[in-house]
């Protein structure tokens, strides 16, 4: 990767103390989503996270408002009555729980060397306040935009985006925008999810011979401990290694070997778990399922056995495929029917179909040409497994924040960035926001069938 360009550097290094410590602030507010309040629909944290940001964004002198209590946002350029339309950045400021598995406080930032640790630092406050940051170093330059440009903070991304309907029904979409809360180069397209339980009705007692199945089972990552807990005593505990859901590959998922030892039960509960163990078991691409589809643009079928269940008289386990974009939900459940045995019931709990842009539209490859400048690096756009803030606003893609090589970071303990990236990621959206801004991106098209600039 290309070092940091000096003109940056310099603009960068001048206000660098200051946006580490408002960056601290930010991820000292522990914002997982909590009971709905008065004045705090999705609980308390993500509330204070948004008062804090839009709190710093009005002391940049930025224009700012809420929507909802749940929604913010700061903009930049000519106001609405000149400029109708705008471009938007949208990121989230919610974060998802924490575990026994950090050696930094989780709520703080933490810098040793070039690493920065700290609950949402990657994801995705890190990379949001990077765009305002960069923004800020703009403005401070007192460049002219002609073009409106607006950052938009949520609060509930991690629990299904049920603040984008609040920001939609008092503001107009972006015509055009991004999310920093993927990977590099632009992402034209995300995989589908279908996420379902698949569940046997136990009619003979035997699930009478298990006690408890116990652990941390998340559709967000792979879960690293887990317990059995047999009717006769038996305790059986499991540690592995956590990974994302959509990185199944780089995870030592504990529920195969818990599942192997329940195969040896009798009865109804043992044909169950036997089938487990021979149609999910280690795989991570469905291949035992009948599911293990690929393609050219976005790889292989991604398959994360993240849960297992058990109640009354009924056994489940719970299953995430992340698809590619030329596959339709349709085949996936065929596949996963043809396999399942008889009495099994299949329900789904999450579904997004594919979501894809054209890449060849002059926005993604203003987009990309920036990216590529700015890193040296190919700046092809790509696809992701990732399901993101650009599902629910129209005429948003993802771009950023991860570079190449980097995955498997967030949802984990020790969730890290390293410094060096979080300053090139700032250069990259500091030319991109200038471009789009300054009306020398003159030919921006989107999906949302406005005329181009």
């Amino acid at each position: 990767m290309k070092p940091i360009r000096a003109d940056f550097k310099a603009l960068f290094e001048a206000h660098a103390d200051e946006f580490l410590a408002d960056l601290r602030e930010v991820l000292r507010v522990p914002s997982v989503r909590g009971a709905q309040t008065f004045e705090a629909p999705f609980g308390i944290g993500p509330k204070r996270a948004l008062e804090t940001v839009l709190a710093i964004a009005d002391r940049m002198g930025f224009r700012t408002g809420q929507v909802g209590n749940c929604v913010g946002w700061a903009e930049y350029g000519p106001d609405e009555t000149q400029a109708p339309t705008y471009f938007g950045i949208l990121g989230h400021l919610d974060v998802v729980d924490v575990e026994d598995d950090w050696h930094y406080p989780p709520y703080d930032l933490t810098k040793v060397d070039n690493l920065l640790y700290g609950r949402g630092v990657l994801d995705n406050k890190g990379p949001l306040l990077s765009t305002l940051f960069a923004l800020y170093l703009i403005k401070t330059q007192k460049i002219a935009f002609e073009q409106r440009v607006r950052i938009i903070f949520g609060t509930d991304e991690e629990s299904g985006s049920q603040d984008m309907p609040i920001y939609l029904a008092e503001h107009s979409a972006p015509y055009a925008g991004f999310t920093p809360d993927c990977k590099f180069p632009a992402v034209y397209g995300e995989r589908g999810l279908l996420d379902v339980q698949l569940a046997l009705p136990i009619t003979d007692g035997s699930e009478q011979q298990i006690t408890a199945i116990e652990g941390q089972f998340a559709k967000s990552y792979l879960p690293d401990h887990a317990q059995l807990i047999l009717a006769d005593g038996t305790v059986k505990t499991y540690h592995g290694k956590k990974a994302p859901s959509n990185a199944p590959e780089m995870a030592d998922n504990v529920l195969p070997k818990l599942v192997a030892d329940a195969s040896q039960l009798t009865g109804q509960t043992g044909q169950f778990y036997q089938w487990v163990a021979a149609k999910i078991g280690t795989q991570s691409t469905g291949e035992k399922l009948g599911i293990n589809y690929q393609d050219e643009a976005s790889g292989a079928l991604q398959l994360a056995f993240y849960g297992v269940s058990i109640e009354a008289q009924q056994l489940s386990v719970h299953l995430t495929c992340r698809y590619p974009i030329s596959v339709t939900e349709d085949q996936l459940l065929t596949g996963i029917k043809a396999a399942m045995l008889p009495g099994m019931t299949l329900t789904v709990k999450r579904r997004y179909p594919s979501q894809v842009t054209d890449p060849t539209l002059p926005f993604i490859q203003q987009l990309s040409a920036i990216y590529a400048a700015d890193t040296g690096l190919d700046g092809t756009p790509v696809t992701t497994t990732g399901v993101t803030y650009a599902r629910a606003l129209p005429n948003i893609i993802a771009f950023g924040p991860s570079f190449p090589g980097q995955k498997g970071i967030a949802h984990k303990g020790d969730e890290w960035l390293q410094f060096s990236d979080w300053q090139m990621m700032m250069q990259i959206y500091y030319d991109s926001l200038l471009a789009v801004g300054t009306g020398k991106q003159k030919s921006v098209c989107h999906k949302s069938g406005y005329p181009e600039d």
